[in-house]
């Protein structure tokens, strides 16, 4: 599983709380901490306007940027004690235990956040969460957040993918087809889905349909080295040598460090 940085974090932080260019005069050279610049003008801000809650959580965002944790969680208690905001103070804590490699305490405290807003949680955080709950190994229980990301993001293929690929490690392998296949439904060019759904058919000895989706995986990445990967190790199996010489060299090509791709190319050029 992939992790993911939180999208609440601040995306603009350079051009925060500072005040507006004037075009026609010349501006001084940017500071050498630009985000220690712009946490100092929150700051300042707030010290004017100290109930701007939105204001608050930009701060303690910034503060976890700048590796300021213990600033960042005093404005998380500031924010936690206003009415309905105990989400936002909950994400904020969660994001400080991940940065400090405490997995399990941000899992709970961003559990917490999202079972209070439910559907109503943001997606990166729900899907974040459900990444650092799959990679310690509860797939079904990580199959309930991509479950609920997938319906806070009715266009995301990511989430059924997910869905299905921890379906799949937990042995509910019609569940993990169904997944795949709404996967490409709201993304008919989602190559990972393609290629999950051709790992299931050669999983079960069916080559040829798994070549079928492995073309279709090829033909929405036409650079996924993994597609091209899984179509020349299928290719040899069904005695295409030549094409699957040529799928294996092209995944090379996408993908330098690809051990399992050259290890089948030079084994494959030997027969």
């Amino acid at each position: 599983m992939n992790t993911r940085h939180l999208l609440w974090a601040l995306p603009a932080l350079l051009c925060a709380c500072g005040q507006q260019a004037d075009p026609g005069k010349q501006q001084p050279a940017p500071a050498a901490d630009s985000l220690a610049v712009a946490i100092h003008n929150m700051r300042t801000d707030l010290a004017i306007k100290p109930d701007d809650l939105d204001l608050r959580v930009w701060l303690a965002n910034a503060l976890i940027e700048h590796n300021e944790y213990a600033a960042a969680d005093s404005q998380a208690a500031i924010i936690a004690r206003a009415p309905g905001k105990l989400p936002q103070a909950l994400y904020i804590r969660g994001l400080i235990a991940l940065r400090q490699q405490d997995t399990v305490k941000s899992i709970d405290l961003l559990t917490s956040a999202i079972h209070i807003r439910q559907d109503s949680a943001e997606y990166e955080v729900v899907m974040l969460t459900a990444d650092m709950i799959a990679a310690l190994g509860s797939y079904e229980n990580a199959t309930n957040y991509y479950r609920l990301a997938a319906r806070i993001d009715s266009s995301s293929a990511e989430a059924p993918f997910l869905t299905g690929e921890c379906l799949e490690k937990a042995g509910k392998i019609p569940e993990a087809w169904d997944a795949f296949r709404e996967s490409i439904r709201r993304n008919p060019a989602y190559a990972p889905a393609y290629i999950a759904i051709g790992n299931l058919l050669a999983a079960q000895g069916n080559a040829k349909d798994a070549l079928v989706s492995y073309n279709m995986a090829a033909k929405a990445d036409p650079t996924n080295a993994d597609a091209f990967y899984r179509r020349g190790k299928t290719l040899l199996q069904l005695g295409n040598k030549a094409a699957g010489l040529d799928d294996l060299t092209k995944a090379l090509s996408f993908r330098k460090n690809f051990p399992e791709a050259q290890h089948l190319l030079d084994s494959a050029k030997n027969l």
